[in-house]
């Protein structure tokens, strides 16, 4: 912990070149993703497990390139990301599976957005929205309100905590007096 809180007050983190120069630039480099990576690449190498990407961070991501999010893996004609010949498509992942998500393509719960598309990738952030709202709605019964809220905007999807689509629809959080 303390190597990591040093490596940040370090900062010597480069613009197009990343960590210490040598892990980065790639989506989210200048954060915990790429600090771990390099702790892990650079300073303690040999060291790390990779974990399934389908249960811990799961993102939804169609798993090769030259795809949308709707192209199956079966049916992408682009390389694996993570550099395998066989791709896992972990939009074809039990929910029950999944031990974390990460929503910065299915966006975060709060913006309210239906995901109505009939794709592989909106199917899959229909059901991790709604998990969160499941989540949210245990919470709020646990704090005594009621387990949904008064929003109409797909009440089913979001259990009421939306009034309709964008952050300003999102209905927050009410803690007992």
């Amino acid at each position: 912990y303390n190597e990591l809180v040093d490596t940040v007050r370090k900062g010597d983190f480069r613009e197009r070149h990343g960590w210490g120069g040598k892990v980065g630039p790639f989506f989210g480099s200048m954060t915990i993703q790429g600090l771990l990576s390099y702790y892990y690449y650079l300073l303690h190498p040999n060291t790390s497990l990779e974990l399934n990407r389908c249960v811990y961070n799961q993102m939804s991501e169609n798993p090769r390139t030259g795809g949308d999010d709707n192209t199956t893996a079966a049916s992408a004609v682009g390389k694996c990301w993570d550099g395998r010949d066989i791709c896992e498509d972990c939009r074809q992942t039990n929910l029950s599976n999944i031990v974390s998500i990460h929503f910065t393509l299915c966006q975060k719960p709060w913006l309210c957005m239906a995901m109505q598309r009939n794709t592989v990738q909106s199917k899959q952030c229909r059901k991790f929205h709604h998990e969160w709202f499941r989540i949210r709605s245990s919470l709020e019964e646990s704090l005594g309100n009621n387990s949904t809220g008064t929003g109409k905007w797909f009440k089913e999807q979001f259990y009421g905590f939306c009034n309709r689509y964008g952050q300003r629809g999102y209905l927050q959080l009410q803690f007992p007096d």
